[in-house]
């Protein structure tokens, strides 16, 4: 009787009552059909590359708004302090003369640390000594110094991600003045921080310092920088580099209108000169 039987693992197909049998041999990818999986994937990655890297973009933006964010809740609580009278600390403020170990003038970031509580900032024993803050004074897409964002660093110039910003109000005879929230002024319209590279001592406070200090941070955003308002208002600023005295005065008129002081201009011309030399 005719028929066939089937051995699996040897590809054989034998026929029953026929003098012959035949092999059929396994068959695998041919050098052209990998070139073009390997193409196509090729042009997956291509396609799907620019997106994964926007997102991991967004996710850095979304965290150092969400670090203003909280740095504007402790603006808030600074203020409330009875001792500081509705005041936003700035670089470059009046030292507060029981402090014995580190100096407010350097930098806002050391008046504001502890407004964290105990276990996120670290006071140095000794004067001139490290502070070291948590890791919400630093921009993810900073990329100037990098630091464990799972506890404190070491708070410096190069290491703290965002400078302050002052009205010059508040005290005459110092340009770097803390902001004081019950002012007479739109605070919406009064920027006390922002992405930026710090000086140490040193606010924004006219055209040339948002030149020097907030448009290089311009990069870690695709051309913007985050800004937090005196209001508590924290939202992202699209730099124009060709001309920052017209993006200085329509990001802060209220800065940019104060009246300057010669002393001011003085200033000015010292660090045009630092520069050049």
């Amino acid at each position: 009787m005719a028929g066939f039987s089937l051995h699996d693992g040897t590809n054989m197909v034998q026929c029953v009552g026929m003098k012959s049998t035949f092999t059929k041999k396994a068959k695998g990818f041919t050098l052209i059909e990998l070139m073009v999986v390997i193409a196509i994937l090729a042009a997956l990655v291509g396609i799907g590359a620019p997106a994964i890297y926007s997102h991991m973009g967004l996710g850095k933006d979304a965290k150092c708004r969400a670090h203003l964010e909280q740095l504007v809740q402790m603006g808030t609580k600074y203020g409330q302090d009875l001792a500081h009278r509705a005041m936003l600390p700035t670089s470059g403020m009046d030292d507060d003369e029981e402090t014995e170990t580190v100096c407010e003038t350097d930098g806002w970031w050391v008046a504001l640390a502890p407004t964290l509580g105990k276990g996120t900032y670290t006071i140095p024993k000794e004067k001139g000594g490290d502070m070291k803050v948590s890791s919400i004074f630093h921009c993810p897409a900073d990329s100037r110094k990098a630091i464990d964002n799972d506890s404190r660093f070491v708070a410096t110039e190069k290491s703290v991600s965002y400078v302050s910003w002052t009205d010059g109000s508040e005290d005459p005879d110092n340009v770097n003045s803390c902001i004081r929230t019950t002012a007479k002024q739109n605070l919406d319209m009064l920027p006390w921080l922002s992405d930026g590279n710090p000086v140490k001592g040193k606010s924004v406070t006219n055209a040339e310092t948002f030149r020097k200090m907030v448009v290089p941070a311009a990069e870690r955003h695709s051309g913007s920088v985050m800004v937090a308002y005196a209001s508590g208002v924290v939202k992202a600023v699209t730099i124009d580099k060709s001309n920052p005295e017209a993006q200085f005065r329509k990001l802060a008129p209220e800065l940019a209108n104060r009246k300057v002081k010669a002393s001011d201009e003085d200033e000015a011309e010292e660090e045009d000169t630092e520069d050049e030399e």
